[in-house]
């Protein structure tokens, strides 16, 4: 039953409500770590969370669309997008948190990576999920790039992609290719670097 006074198709975030959501998506996590992405269902969410299947499907409709909300809730919480008054400050610690994430022993976290860079592969739903995450954190990622050119911080005409791309590229080179240690050090490295070349001209948007 609707609150009342909510408006019409809004669901109240404390309560029961948030207690099932809390529930539904930890159990994804949790099965999608131990037993993998091919055999992930609703039955086995409902099971593991005790939330009945009927009620998953009425919210939710698929366990891609469980496992899709789940994995952007645990790295927006473990990868947040930070905003302040200093770049320098905040691609270092974006950096630092993507290499936080990345190898994190968390096993939820690592389920969860190797489901987005392993079964991503073999999948395309997974493809097509790790795409959507990524696009959702290339927004957010704007507004610190957007704030650094607004506060004289960067050059008006920064390609946000590009800069973000020149900063995480060393990080997933080394966790996709070379296999080489990954630690704050390489977070930090990549932002200087990042940086270093933006204001000497690089990673600038096209002109017409």
């Amino acid at each position: 039953m609707q609150a009342a006074g909510a408006a019409p198709g809004t669901i109240r975030t404390g309560g029961r409500t948030a207690r099932v959501r809390a529930a539904v998506l930890d159990a994804a996590l949790r099965e999608l770590a131990e037993h993998g992405y091919a055999t992930l269902c609703v039955e086995h969410i409902a099971e593991r969370s005790g939330v009945h299947k009927t009620t998953i499907y009425r919210r939710w409709q698929s366990k891609d669309a469980v496992l899709a909300e789940a994995i952007a809730d645990l790295v927006e919480t473990l990868f947040p997008i930070p905003v302040t008054d200093s770049i320098d400050a905040d691609l270092r610690a974006f950096a630092r948190a993507l290499v936080d994430l990345l190898t994190s022993a968390d096993p939820l976290v690592v389920g969860t990576i190797r489901a987005l860079f392993s079964d991503a592969a073999a999948d395309p739903r997974i493809a097509e999920l790790k795409r959507d995450l990524y696009a959702r954190r290339y927004e957010e990622a704007r507004a610190m790039i957007h704030a650094a050119i607004t506060q004289g911080q960067l050059p008006a005409d920064t390609d946000v992609r590009e800069l973000v791309g020149l900063v995480t590229a060393p990080v997933y080179y080394r966790l996709l290719v070379t296999e080489e240690p990954l630690n704050r050090a390489v977070a930090d490295r990549a932002a200087a670097t990042a940086l270093t070349a933006v204001r000497a001209g690089a990673c600038r948007r096209p002109t017409e």
